[in-house]
């Protein structure tokens, strides 16, 4: 974890509770919850008087002697408090900022915000991808956080019309509620709110991995234009119903905000008609197209579970710098001074060392494999 103290973000102690016990009840019904409140109720009764039977007790809870005659025989215990168990076993309740494996969490959490998310009947936490080696990164991260035994819940398998894409399911009911008390969007997100959560502002690292999973699913990465001399669009972009416009603003700004905080410049918010859904729309948040701020883009933040992308972007900035070395040379050959030939191909000394010579692609970014990497119930 990096320093805690940073000026950009709010100052926060490492013991700060994130999520609760009762915030994992809360994502069950009412009726759930009214069986978690009387169990637990039932254990400090049984705390304060050991002595006390179960019929007893359940005279004192106003109940049935059958429910406390089961409890006291450690059986029939809600489903809400089992899940809580569980979680206290994996060290995830309470969740704090103290948390090692937090980082991994924010970034698993960010991505149901792009391709990912829970199913509306909560089956199941997934990813979708065209790329296979981004759905084995976020398998390995399930594995961090929740042990080896994870993958019996989960499976990759070719999704898409014509199965040029996969995703990755985990069923794990403990897991999905996770991360639904945490904030993931549950059910299709073109119909449903879309906010994230304030914590998630509070931690430089929690910030970057979040974003990082989310922008690596929803960013739209530039070319160089035909006339060589700018970008085309770069962006962030979601989809939904027109009804949802206030929402989806407020969301890119949240986007915009966590943007600023790295000091990456980002303008207004477009909106356009789906091609794919006449009844959704698009909005876009554009950043600027600036040589040095897509650098920065690059520099400053984190493409998870996609590597394709950030691959391509890299591609595109070693484009658009030899074009600008290219021009700078020339301009130099033709008796510019300096501070006028890098006046007219619009960047700064600084970078005027950065098109000196092409970004690495980093090693790690192989071919796509295109053999489905399965795990547990696939």
């Amino acid at each position: 974890m990096v320093n805690l103290n940073t000026s950009k973000y709010k100052n926060i102690s490492e013991d700060e509770i994130i999520l609760t016990e009762q915030d994992i009840i809360n994502t069950y019904d009412e009726r759930q919850q009214e069986q978690c409140r009387l169990y637990l109720e039932y254990l400090k009764i049984k705390e304060e008087n050991p002595n006390f039977g179960y019929k007893r007790i359940a005279k004192l809870l106003g109940q049935k002697y059958g429910k406390t005659r089961w409890w006291h025989a450690g059986k029939h215990i809600p489903v809400p408090i089992q899940t809580v168990n569980w979680l206290k076993q994996k060290e995830l309740l309470p969740l704090t900022f103290s948390n090692p494996k937090l980082d991994v969490i924010a970034r698993i959490l960010g991505s149901t915000f792009g391709d990912g998310g829970i199913f509306q009947n909560l089956n199941a936490i997934f990813l979708s991808s065209s790329e296979m080696e981004a759905l084995d990164e976020f398998a390995k991260d399930f594995t961090y956080v929740f042990g080896e035994q994870i993958q019996e819940n989960s499976r990759i398998q070719e999704s898409g019309e014509y199965g040029q894409s996969w995703h990755y399911d985990n069923t794990n009911r403990n897991v999905i509620r996770l991360f639904k008390a945490l904030g993931a969007p549950t059910g299709r997100k073109g119909e449903i709110e879309l906010n994230v959560p304030e914590w998630i502002f509070k931690h430089i690292e929690i910030a970057d991995e979040f974003f990082g999973a989310l922008m690596g699913n929803e960013i739209g990465i530039p070319k160089v234009h035909v006339d060589g001399n700018h970008l085309n669009t770069l962006d962030l972009g979601v989809c939904a119903k027109p009804e949802l416009k206030e929402n989806r603003h407020k969301y890119l700004h949240q986007l915009k905000r966590y943007l600023n905080l790295k000091n990456i410049k980002s303008g207004k918010i477009s909106e356009s008609k789906n091609k794919k859904d006449p009844n959704s729309i698009i909005y876009k948040l554009l950043l600027s197209l600036e040589f040095e701020n897509v650098l920065n883009f690059l520099t400053l933040t984190k493409i998870r579970y996609c590597n394709y992308k950030q691959k391509k972007l890299i591609n595109t900035i070693n484009e658009f710098g030899a074009i600008k070395k290219q021009r700078y040379a020339e301009l130099i050959s033709q008796g510019y001074s300096q501070s006028t030939a890098l006046s007219k191909i619009r960047i700064n000394e600084a970078m005027l060392f950065v098109i000196q010579e092409e970004l690495p692609i980093p090693e790690s970014f192989s071919e796509q494999n295109t053999q489905p990497i399965l795990y547990g119930g696939a």
